[in-house]
């Protein structure tokens, strides 16, 4: 991990040695000439001579001889010690002075202990041993601060330097409110945060959700740093410019949040950089880190096709690294290619299997495509070894909400202003469609309930049906089949059975046909007639927000009506910005029916080409909780045989509310205007939505 804390890594070799030398005293003093005294304390004024013109490693070299002539001289230990702390090599003056180690020192040491353990890379895979390194730094800060708080008389820059380590050590052992308590009650005792404690408060502020008040201790964090620290070689201003950017992110001010990223891309200069005399090409670890971060921050802006267009090229270039592959592979699934990213998080895998991060996302891999008995087989190591882990904890709840029951409610009434006979007439409908747990890993049972009713010049037209039935969910296959039984104006039963296949990320087909279809309209059931139905299609999807489709259906009505119906439509993304999004919608239906004179809307032919602009705009959103508003515009031309053309169009606005990933309620109003046989009949819609998945 990066922390403030990285000018503390010049430890220096030339201490190290200093310590070697200290400890490898092969020489006895009975051994050494009777001059050695006087020569060590020649050797020792020379070094402070050295030290006080500012030249400490050839200080370190003059005191590390004296030391060595003269071992057990306490003067010379502690000068060594001195210039040892000077740079930077508390544990080796710490061995230099042996018992006569002071607390200051002793502290120091701790310090140094703790950073090591943030920085050396975890060597064991396994999520429980993250903190096994971490955890004796801060048992030992713990025990020097009891200690100097009850020294007499108390050091008080000792007790603060030690509970500014405390805070970050707290940080790093994921304790986050304990951290914030500990950085708030140095601020209150006065301290000047300095830059690296800021950034341990900011994070563990970011940890606990409260990302405004991170997004100031990043900043003050930022103006804390030594101006020598504020530059892209730095690896502390890196780090904490990437802390401001997801705060930024998780404020939902992405216009910030990207001129963060804009900087450190900036900052972090060419993929390659010459060093040394020949002026070697070297890669520029900065510069790679920056790229994935532009991708990582446009994907958690929504924006899937820009976040894909950054990380695909870093990808190819690099196909060998891990956790590239795995970035790639969420982008890929955001952008509605569960394959390409089945395929990526494999590949990251087969390079890296012991990572945990990984192993994570294959699990949320096989959910998405439907694996979800190996998805459940996956996740059980990952929670004996990570439960308490916030991104397992969300992999999980998403398997089971995919395993896990469901329910969908619509609620809508409708008003019109009864110009046209053939018209819908008012009326409303109701529907209830309920999901049980999947079995076997791929089937689950269906129960559904819907009521129809129009108010025609002729009565009152009624549909209830009452049903239910099987699904099945593959990797690349769908099955739906259902059975209802029929009440109201025409008492019937009736089925269904549908497949889709989907054998590519952009490619789907799909089939279906029903008996007694309620795709018939309602007047028909009015008069007693039924329709069956067979429909089959196709699209083509280039990315979540772009697609193209073909539908064409034949329904055959009990009264000797064939119809023929073909529809072509597609969608168009127009901007895709936080926040907003507007796509374009293109549709054209074409439908001839055999008889001309039916007591329900029958055009012998007609042609509707139209086209929709959806606007969506992300109203609040705070984490899982969203706030979602939609309006719809739609303009097109009806032209029908005999009755010439017409224009048509719709206005929609809706909102939906988001409680978290599995809950969602919508409502909205629709004004619409249509044309039958001439006719213009002018509609006023209401619809409630609510779908909910149920854990398992």
């Amino acid at each position: 991990m990066t922390t403030g804390w990285r000018r503390w890594r010049s430890i220096g070799l030339a201490g190290m040695v200093a310590c070697g030398i200290a400890a490898g005293q092969t020489l006895s003093a009975a051994a050494k000439p009777p001059d050695a005294a006087v020569e060590a304390m020649v050797l020792l004024e020379r070094g402070r001579a050295f030290l006080r013109a500012g030249d400490r490693y050839a200080a370190l070299g003059a005191i590390a001889q004296a030391r060595r002539l003269q071992p057990g001289n306490a003067e010379v230990a502690q000068a060594l010690a001195d210039v040892l702390m000077e740079l930077g090599a508390p544990s080796a003056a710490a061995h230099a002075l042996g018992d006569r180690a002071d607390a200051g020192v002793r502290s120091r040491v701790a310090g140094q202990r703790l950073r090591w353990a943030i920085d050396l890379p975890v060597r064991s895979p396994d999520p429980r041993q993250r903190f096994d390194q971490v955890d004796p730094a801060l048992a030992r800060l713990d025990e020097l601060l009891l200690e100097a708080r009850a020294a007499t008389p108390p050091d008080p820059g000792l007790v603060i330097r030690l509970q500014r380590d405390r805070a970050v050590a707290l940080r790093h052992r994921e304790r986050w409110q304990e951290a914030v308590d500990q950085a708030s009650a140095l601020r209150a005792a006065g301290d000047a945060l300095p830059a690296y404690v800021l950034q341990a408060e900011a994070d563990a502020l970011l940890a606990l959700r409260r990302p405004a008040q991170a997004r100031e201790v990043y900043q003050e964090a930022l103006r804390r740093l030594p101006p020598s620290q504020r530059t892209d070689d730095d690896a502390a201003w890196r780090s904490i410019m990437m802390g401001r950017a997801y705060a930024e992110s998780e404020s939902e001010d992405f216009d910030a949040a990207f001129g963060t990223v804009d900087a450190l891309l900036a900052a972090a200069g060419p993929p390659w950089r010459s060093a040394g005399e020949l002026q070697t090409p070297r890669k520029n670890d900065a510069w790679l880190e920056a790229k994935a971060f532009d991708a990582a921050m446009h994907s958690y802006a929504d924006m899937p096709a820009a976040a894909w267009a950054r990380i695909e090229p870093l990808e190819r270039g690099a196909p060998a690294l891990p956790w590239l592959r795995a970035q790639a592979s969420d982008i890929a699934a955001q952008q509605g290619w569960p394959r390409r990213a089945e395929d990526g998080i494999d590949s990251a895998a087969a390079l890296a299997p012991e990572d945990f991060g990984i192993r994570v996302q294959q699990v949320d891999s096989d959910t998405r495509r439907h694996r979800l008995l190996r998805a459940d087989e996956r996740l059980a190591p990952l929670l004996e070894q990570g439960a308490d882990l916030p991104r397992v904890q969300q992999v999980r709840r998403e398997l089971d909400a995919a395993i896990g029951p469901s329910v969908r409610f619509a609620l809508g009434g409708r008003h019109t202003d009864n110009q046209a006979l053939q018209g819908p007439g008012n009326g409303g409908e109701a529907s209830l469609q309920v999901e049980s747990s999947t079995f076997a890993g791929a089937w689950r049972l269906i129960g559904l309930a819907d009521s129809s009713a129009d108010s025609l010049e002729e009565g009152r037209a009624k549909r209830h049906r009452f049903g239910g039935g099987i699904q099945a969910l593959w990797p690349d296959w769908r099955l739906d089949a259902l059975a209802w039984s029929q009440t109201g104006s025409l008492n019937t039963s009736g089925g269904s059975l549908a497949a889709q296949w989907q054998p590519t990320d952009h490619w789907t087909f799909l089939a279906d046909a029903a008996k007694h279809s309620p795709d018939a309209p309602l007047r028909a059931d009015f008069h007693g007639i039924t329709a069956d139905a067979v429909r089959g299609g196709l699209r083509y999807a280039w990315n979540g927000s772009t697609e193209a489709g073909l539908k064409a259906q034949f329904m055959d009505f009990s009264d000797g009506n064939r119809r023929e119906q073909v529809t072509i439509d597609g969608a168009l993304s127009l901007l895709d910005r936080p926040h907003l999004d507007i796509l374009l919608k293109p549709r054209v239906e074409w439908q001839r029916n055999s008889l001309p004179v039916t007591p329900y809307f029958n055009p012998k032919e007609s042609w509707l080409p139209s086209i929709e602009t959806q606007v969506q705009h992300v109203m609040w959103h705070v984490y899982e909780r969203v706030l979602l508003q939609r309006l719809r515009l739609t303009v097109g031309m009806f032209d029908q045989r005999a009755f010439g053309g017409y224009a048509v169009g719709a206005a929609a606005y809706e909102q939906t509310w988001r409680h978290d990933p599995w809950t969602e309620l919508t409502w909205g109003i629709e004004w619409a205007s249509n044309v039958y046989n001439g006719q213009r009949e002018r509609t006023l819609n209401g619809y409630l939505k609510l779908e909910h998945r149920f854990g398992r």
